[in-house]
């Protein structure tokens, strides 16, 4: 299997930063889809009175509105163009090795998110300085998951201006900035009750569109046998459960156990958890997109089969993956229903964006800023920071996204190897072993930060996954701390912090 990484978004970015012939009707299409969000943001600015408001929408989300944001949160510009971009470059092998993961952190989360809901906290460092009985633990777990949310922000903001280049013809380096310019403000103006709304309707017309486009496409192509049988044809690789063998069944374990552990340790779904009005909403909301989740990503991967053959049928190339689904769009489908895939794109895409930047605000505001105030500063002033915040770090990524450092399947796998590594045992070895010593937890945190992400910058030695070396670290520091620290008592000034 080729590795994503090395097809270098970069150059891909300079080869369409000049943009082509502007296509007015995309283009107009676009204008209206980010004034709609913006009317959205606008509203949701004069239902947001407290900081309460802007971080967990009042802790009053119901089923409906927090089923389909969950939905429309979780399915990103990895989903839309980066898994279709897998199936071009290597076949069904991305639903062993990815997929498969995603859902079984879904499924797993169902059945501990009564123990994070009857936390009734804001977000996860909240959960994880009451599970540790050390304050110190906001700060540090907040730094990493500011690194994960920044990261999958770029990648958002990548495949957008990507994507709206191609079909508009606007060169990228004005739409990245005109794309994360709309999303900072109307973030910025609304928090989690702008969010909550656009992804009411983003998540249902991302869903609706992307069945539409398959039927399209199964029709177009005689069928879904038919489709299948010419995608084996072009490489019976591509429908090999582990691809074409290079994907070995170690790799594809460390995959599954990576996006497994984003899911438990994502700081938006702890902040959507924490938000909605009761445990139960909270169970509902999880089952129910759970269920919504894999028909959709079933449905993607079937069009990521479609893309490849129609394209390969119509003797069009494309030198990167993550270009294979916009080319379909321009070169392929009529006018019509390019505008329904377009739609389905953009509001996969950018419902992730605003959850992104949300995320970056709270946790700024609320685990490090609150932590280095000694929790003394009002909400007014909270409120301020999640705001300067959300507008700091949007700026950041949108100037990072104009050059960014790899594709967006890369800066995914990095991602899920940091909140796993950091993240997924010590925290959840806690929620269920409440005598755990605290410093043992935040040692196993600091060791699979280290250990995970450092081992992939160096090129996963002896083969090993990072994955595997990041938890496996953290794992040991767990066992080490527990084993040396267990009976001592933290002292008064480390006890957790209180609910809100």
């Amino acid at each position: 299997m080729s590795n994503p990484a090395d097809l270098g978004v970069s150059s891909l970015v300079l080869q369409t930063a000049e943009g082509g012939d502007i296509n007015p009707v995309y283009l107009g299409i676009f204008v209206v889809y980010l004034l709609l969000v913006l009317a959205i943001g606008a509203w949701a600015y004069l239902e947001t009175d407290d900081v309460n408001d802007f971080w967990v929408y009042g802790k009053r989300l119901g089923p409906w509105l927090a089923t389909w944001s969950y939905v429309a949160n979780f399915v990103s510009a990895v989903s839309v163009i980066g898994f279709i971009g897998a199936v071009y470059g290597d076949g069904y092998s991305i639903m062993t090795g990815i997929i498969f993961g995603l859902m079984l952190g879904v499924s797993g989360l169902y059945f501990v998110v009564h123990k994070v809901r009857e936390l009734n906290h804001v977000t996860f460092p909240d959960i994880i300085a009451e599970l540790t009985g050390t304050e110190v633990a906001r700060p540090i777990a907040g730094f990493v998951l500011l690194a994960n949310a920044w990261v999958y922000l770029i990648m958002q903001l990548v495949g957008a201006g990507l994507l709206v280049t191609v079909i508009t013809g606007v060169p990228y380096e004005y739409m990245i900035w005109v794309i994360g310019g709309v999303f900072i403000l109307y973030t910025v103006l609304g928090g989690l009750v702008s969010v909550a709304w656009t992804d009411l309707v983003q998540g249902t017309l991302m869903v609706a569109t992307v069945a539409v486009a398959l039927v399209y496409i199964t029709l177009d192509l005689g069928g879904i046998v038919t489709i299948n049988q010419q995608f084996a044809a072009l490489d019976s690789g591509y429908v090999a459960p582990l691809g074409d063998g290079t994907y070995t069944g170690l790799a594809v374990l460390a995959s599954i156990v990576a996006f497994f552990g984003t899911i438990f340790t994502s700081q938006a779904t702890i902040i959507r958890i924490n938000a909605t009005d009761s445990i139960r909403t909270a169970k509902i909301h999880l089952a129910a997109a759970g269920v919504i989740l894999a028909v959709f990503y079933t449905m993607l991967i079937m069009l990521g089969a479609g893309t490849t053959v129609a394209l390969t049928d119509a003797g069009l190339t494309v030198d990167n993956v993550d270009m294979a689904f916009p080319v379909l769009i321009t070169e392929y489908v009529p006018t019509t229903i390019g505008t329904v895939i377009i739609v389905a794109i953009l509001s996969g895409i950018l419902s992730t964006t605003d959850t992104r930047l949300h995320a970056c605000g709270v946790t700024t505001a609320r685990d490090i800023y609150d932590y280095f105030t000694g929790g003394e500063a009002s909400d007014e002033k909270l409120m301020r920071v999640s705001r300067l915040s959300t507008i700091g770090f949007g700026i950041a990524a949108t100037a990072i996204a104009v050059n960014p450092p790899g594709t967006i399947i890369g800066l995914y796998e990095w991602r899920a190897v940091l909140l796993t590594s950091a993240l997924l045992i010590p925290v959840y070895v806690a929620l269920y072993s409440r005598d755990t010593p605290g410093k043992a937890v935040l040692l196993s945190i600091i060791l699979g930060t280290a250990f995970g992400p450092g081992w992939e910058a160096f090129g996963a030695p002896f083969g090993a996954p990072p994955t595997f070396m990041g938890v496996g670290m953290a794992l040991i520091g767990l066992t080490i701390g527990h084993l040396v620290l267990k009976g001592q008592k933290e002292t008064p000034a480390e006890t957790a912090v209180g609910n809100d």
